[in-house]
């Protein structure tokens, strides 16, 4: 498009002139005897220097106008590299890979078989498993409440559960509130100073938690959490089972494998 603009620039230029020069010389014809046309001759070639100098501003102009900007380049990959052949890799949700955690609290216990009253105990939590996405997790959870009712032996509730963990409100950046929850089998351990340690049989077991995930870095969070464990404590056949339970708050220290 480029050449075709300066030769319309010098076509209209000219035309004034070939214009006033095709009257001057229908009038020489008309009358059929020399005319003095000096006069208009002078306007005619004044027209043209003018339109000659716009046609050379406009050219000018033209020439010195920007080029369009260079379009981007598209990457090229080569048939012979291995990445040509290999689909681009899917980037990792924030919660994605191995679960690692190890948690500290307290919490109130309750034994049915120490009476009525609860007790305070300390909390000690283990988890290992899988973040799938963003949205769910499956992991094992070790946890332990261990205490002493007054005048009785000293006690470790523990739970060995398989929860399911899923995020209520969060964020891409692995920040948010998550509900977990799970069932699994639990006892008790005694030690009451005088004849050593004896333990429960295992029972049923359930347990739940709320937390709220904190990231420190990608891979690495401090999270609090609310818990609550339950689980039977199976006595001889004919008499009622125990049960206990404990609730209370942890931090964990959660990390996220890739």
């Amino acid at each position: 498009m480029k050449p075709a603009v300066p030769a319309l620039a010098l076509l209209l230029a000219l035309s004034p002139a070939l214009r006033a020069e095709e009257s001057g010389t229908r009038a020489i014809a008309s009358h059929g005897a020399p005319v003095r046309v000096s006069g208009e001759s002078g306007l005619v070639l004044m027209d043209l220097v003018l339109n000659t100098v716009a046609f050379g501003m406009e050219v000018a102009a033209l020439e010195s106008a920007a080029p369009p900007a260079p379009q981007p380049a598209y990457p090229q990959r080569f048939r012979d590299d291995d990445s040509y052949w290999r689909p681009p890799r899917r980037q990792m949700d924030a919660r994605e890979g191995l679960l690692l955690s190890f948690g500290l609290g307290g919490s109130s216990a309750y034994l049915s078989s120490q009476g009525p009253g609860r007790t305070g105990a300390f909390d000690l939590d283990f988890r290992l498993g899988y973040g799938f996405s963003d949205r769910f997790q499956l992991f094992m959870d070790f946890g332990v409440d261990a205490g002493r009712y007054p005048q009785s032996s000293d006690f470790a509730s523990w739970t060995f559960t398989v929860r399911g963990q899923t995020v209520l409100v969060g964020d891409r950046a692995g920040n948010g509130l998550s509900l977990n929850a799970g069932i699994g089998v639990g006892g008790v351990d005694y030690n009451d100073g005088y004849y050593g340690t004896y333990s429960s049989s295992t029972g049923l077991a359930l347990a739940g938690g709320l937390s709220y995930d904190a990231r420190v870095t990608p891979w690495f969070a401090l999270s609090p959490e609310l818990f609550l464990n339950w689980h039977q404590i199976p006595n001889s056949p004919g008499l009622p089972h125990d049960v206990a339970s404990a609730y209370g708050v942890r931090l964990n220290f959660l990390w996220y494998l890739k």
